[in-house]
């Protein structure tokens, strides 16, 4: 196992729109983006009004870009985390362990699984990519999908601390049944006084 994936929405809440602020957005994305080493994206095409959202927050590096996190870039860019259909390819972020293991973003994700086919939804690059920094670097890689966007994220790792990430990640998560985040409330009745 080199790889386990988590969700960041529940699963069958889909009725959202791409620039649509999401509580992923606050909860998951906006600790990560903050601890993270760096961030890249594979596969965002130019001239295109996804990239032109975002030009003044990525810088072209190596084939893919990368995001500059000493900026904003999750509010007003809802679009680039939401985009699916591979309208802005894979992101990938890498943050050290010891960073990752303080922000307690599993109490906020979604239902963890280990899929047969790790490549499914990304970009070959992204995941070639993240898997040699992984294990260069003794980082953490997240995975964004290209096909879904922000329905989930795939966490790489050594094989000696993915297993107990995974671990951590099964004890802490929320069920997608469970849901308190996404589910619309009911609207309480007008009882007479």
């Amino acid at each position: 196992m080199n790889h386990f994936s988590i969700d960041l929405i529940p699963f069958g809440f889909d009725d959202y729109e791409e620039n649509t602020v999401l509580p992923a957005h606050d909860l998951i994305l906006q600790p990560l983006l903050f601890k993270a080493k760096e961030c890249y994206i594979y596969g965002l095409k130019k001239d295109t009004d996804l990239f032109n959202k975002c030009i003044d927050v990525i810088d072209w590096s190596h084939n893919k870009y990368k995001l500059n996190l000493r900026k904003e870039v999750i509010k007003g860019y809802e679009s680039l985390w939401n985009a699916t259909g591979w309208r802005r390819g894979s992101i990938v972020v890498f943050i050290d362990l010891e960073e990752f293991m303080n922000l307690n973003i599993f109490s906020f994700c979604y239902d963890p699984s280990i899929w047969e086919n790790p490549n499914s939804g990304e970009s070959m690059a992204a995941i070639r990519f993240c898997k040699r920094k992984v294990e260069k670097d003794k980082v953490i890689g997240l995975c964004f999908s290209a096909s879904n966007g922000i329905q989930y994220m795939k966490l790489y790792a050594t094989e000696d601390i993915l297993k107990s990430l995974y671990d951590k990640a099964v004890n802490e998560s929320l069920n997608s049944n469970e849901d308190f985040l996404y589910k619309s409330r009911k609207k309480r009745r007008n009882l007479p006084k």
